[in-house]
């Protein structure tokens, strides 16, 4: 059986689909876990998990989260900056066109690979669902907790 890539262009608009279906029910006033999963899923795999697995999809990961893997509760697949900031960035657009969405996602939706002790110490400084101030540097949060993330290399 032959296998289909979707291209970026297929993704993206998949994905703008989505972000006016989720604003049209914010608007109706359901609540966000109505619309939450709905954006969360098809941007986790349209968009993130484009390179396949997570480990391979990451694009940074902190020096101690090298040759870890998932299944022990050690290593923790994590947004840069908190799904609940791109959401936001998401829904808010005026213009929701396929560069519109690119461009958040491109800005806002960086993955890296860190381990469960990085991401409690992200939790217990407040960080895990919000950035610190200076939301402008997408590395805020890690840099608050001593994170120093280096790119994914996968071998």
């Amino acid at each position: 059986m032959r296998t289909r890539t979707m291209t970026d262009c297929k993704r993206l608009e998949l994905l703008v689909e989505t972000v006016k279906y989720c604003q049209k029910v914010k608007k109706l006033g359901m609540p966000s876990s109505c619309y939450t999963k709905a954006l969360r899923e098809p941007v986790h795999y349209l968009w993130e998990r484009r390179a396949g697995s997570k480990i391979k999809s990451a694009q940074f990961r902190s020096p101690a989260a090298k040759g870890l893997k998932f299944g022990k509760r050690e290593l923790v697949y994590d947004h840069v900056v908190p799904f609940i900031i791109l959401q936001g960035k998401l829904l808010s657009l005026k213009e929701v066109t396929q560069d519109s969405v690119r461009q958040v996602l491109e800005n806002f939706g960086t993955i890296c690979l860190i381990t469960k002790a990085e991401d409690d110490r992200l939790n217990k400084a407040g960080l895990g669902r919000s950035m610190p101030t200076d939301e402008k540097d997408i590395w805020a949060r890690y840099h608050a907790v001593g994170i120093n993330p280096v790119e994914n290399v996968v071998e």
